[in-house]
């Protein structure tokens, strides 16, 4: 009964450490963007091969990058990003890249090279064009909609990587520092293990700790109470 009372202890114990671990890969994100740069070279790629060449109004395809790296790393929506990069892409398409971007979204060159002349000038889409030009933004919804959710995933488990590192290095440190002594000692001892299993635990621990720890405690009181 004595490892049951003190496992709800434990597992907040672990949680914080979780929670400590995940701090530190925020952290990250001064230096360089840190983990912020996990992902978005996918959305990267897939925005170049629709931006090709030197964008029209002032933004060339480096300023779209930048642009959409600058939401990236500052956490907006997701939705709201793929708004973005979709009007941007749309807006530098223009006559002397369409066949490019029509290569890179599955379309007619042509036809698509004809939408973004017209769309120049303000003139009137055939019904043929207006085709087109509905098709090229469902694909380019998909576009964009496949990177932004790979980028996301990619970011998702490089930062559970890199909290697991600093999960392991501070449970083998905190560890070495209770048990006190040497460190070859420590390094073979159950000890270390001990702290590293703790370490592997903290990561998905961490956002539940508090509710199952709390459910612990009342499992615990039932027993107790049923026990007596």
């Amino acid at each position: 009964m004595g490892i049951l009372q003190n496992l709800p202890n434990i597992i907040t114990a672990i949680g914080g450490l979780g929670t400590a671990a995940f701090g530190l890969v925020d952290s990250t994100k001064v230096f360089w963007g840190g983990v912020n740069r996990i992902g978005f070279g996918t959305i990267e790629a897939q925005v170049k091969k629709l931006t090709p060449g030197a964008a029209v109004n002032g933004l060339s395809q480096e300023k779209v990058i930048h642009l959409l790296r600058a939401n990236w790393y500052n956490g907006m929506d997701v939705a709201s990003q793929k708004a973005v990069a979709k009007s941007l892409i749309k807006l530098g398409l223009n006559a002397g890249n369409s066949a490019a971007v029509a290569d890179a979204a599955g379309v007619d060159g042509a036809v698509l090279q004809s939408v973004a002349a017209k769309m120049a000038t303000g003139t009137a889409l055939t019904s043929t064009e207006s085709d087109v030009f509905a098709r090229f933004d469902l694909i380019l919804t998909a576009l964009l909609d496949e990177a932004y959710q790979n980028g996301d995933q990619r970011y998702t488990n490089g930062t559970r990587f890199v909290a697991a590192i600093f999960a392991l290095a501070l449970a083998f440190v905190g560890g070495w520092v209770t048990k006190g002594g040497g460190f070859q000692d420590y390094a073979v001892s159950n000890d270390m293990w001990r702290a590293l299993i703790a370490g592997v635990l903290a990561i998905p621990l961490a956002p539940v700790a508090k509710d199952l720890s709390s459910a612990l405690v009342s499992a615990v009181n039932s027993m107790q109470a049923l026990k007596k």
